[in-house]
């Protein structure tokens, strides 16, 4: 007995082949044609991704990569895709998006047409335009950095890798991070220590916002297994243009600590205040200045103070690739007898954002 062979007639074979015909073609077919036109005449056509941190992003046909382009010397922009949108005083709007040039507009030369109607603004006043993508994972916005050193003399050798992702909606904003760093010396003991840190932000009127926050440290330096930190508060940016800010927040915070030494412990559970800055600068075709400090007086552990602070220089290369150079501190002033008041450290890498 033989077994038959599957067979589908012509007009099957023709069905199935249309989709998938479907597939490579639409989106040649589909792909969005944007037009920047700059101020000295030079026009992209293409998709506009985003303006972030003073450059506005397009994806064209003949680059490889996204270009940045200087939003000072954006002329016009004519987009018919629907953005995510951040005004410098606090605003937040989800609409198409319209530049015009000098010549032919008013002092208030940005337009947004939401669903519900139209908002004109000067340009100088946008802060960051996101592309409202369809899924999660395309929202999705991250780093990825690896650095690695080696010195023979002493054999010493030192890693760390970093990664965050962060997903921003119209009201509100998660991020995540993930900071690993190890050191070892032949016949010497080997340090690490791992940070994961994870950021819920509810954006409200204008510039004020209200944050939850939560940290994992691991710190064999000052002898911590596991320090969680789980808070929240309320801040608000006191200074926004679309190339900088500067905001505070305030609020209190859940300690519990495990240390592996006895000697001297302080309490393993405590409440703390947060006081805490964070800024950013950019400088157009070099890179980023990242600054965090936060401090944690103890509440129900009077007299001790703790403050973490994370610091970073970016500098840009080409298709998204950077070097990263950073500086961090963790400080505590009351730990156990045999550990460290001071952790601090320095580290440089490569690498790549999406």
């Amino acid at each position: 007995m033989t077994t038959p062979i599957l067979a589908f007639p012509s007009v099957s074979r023709f069905f199935l082949l249309v989709p998938l015909l479907a597939f490579l073609c639409c989106p040649a077919l589909a792909r969005r044609q944007d037009v920047v036109v700059m101020n000295n005449g030079d026009h992209f056509t293409g998709q506009v991704k985003r303006l972030k941190n003073g450059l506005l992003f397009i994806e064209t046909d003949y680059a490889s990569g996204n270009i940045g382009l200087d939003w000072d010397q954006v002329q016009s922009v004519q987009s018919t895709a629907t953005f995510q949108i951040v005004l410098n005083n606090g605003q937040r709007l989800v609409g198409k998006i319209e530049k015009a040039s000098v010549e032919n507009a008013k002092r208030e030369d940005f337009l947004i047409r939401e669903a519900t109607g139209e908002v004109q603004v000067p340009s100088a006043s946008i802060v960051n335009i996101d592309s409202n993508k369809p899924t999660f994972w395309r929202q999705l916005q991250g780093t990825i950095d690896f650095g690695y050193s080696f010195t023979s003399g002493n054999s010493q050798s030192s890693l760390n890798a970093d990664t965050s992702a962060t997903y921003r909606a119209k009201g509100w904003e998660a991020a995540t991070s993930l900071d690993s760093t190890f050191s070892g010396q032949s016949g010497a003991s080997k340090t690490n220590r791992e940070d994961l840190q994870a950021t819920f932000t509810k954006f409200l009127n204008r510039n004020s916002f209200v944050a939850g926050l939560s940290d994992f440290l691991h710190s064999s330096r000052q002898d911590l297994i596991l320090r969680t930190t789980l808070g929240g508060g309320y801040g608000r940016y006191l200074k926004r243009t679309t190339n900088s800010n500067l905001a505070w927040l305030g609020g209190v915070a859940y300690i519990r600590e495990s240390f592996g030494t006895t000697a001297g412990n302080p309490s393993g559970q405590s409440m703390e205040a947060v006081v805490g800055l964070q800024y950013n600068y950019v400088r157009f075709n070099f890179g980023e200045f990242q600054s965090q400090v936060r401090t944690f007086p103890g509440l129900t552990d009077s007299g001790r103070l703790r403050l973490t602070t994370n610091n970073s220089i970016t500098v840009k290369l080409r298709n998204n690739f950077y070097l990263q150079f950073t500086f961090w501190d963790n400080f505590d002033s009351r730990p156990p007898a045999t550990a460290r008041k001071n952790e601090l450290g320095t580290s440089s890498g490569i690498g790549w954002s999406f």
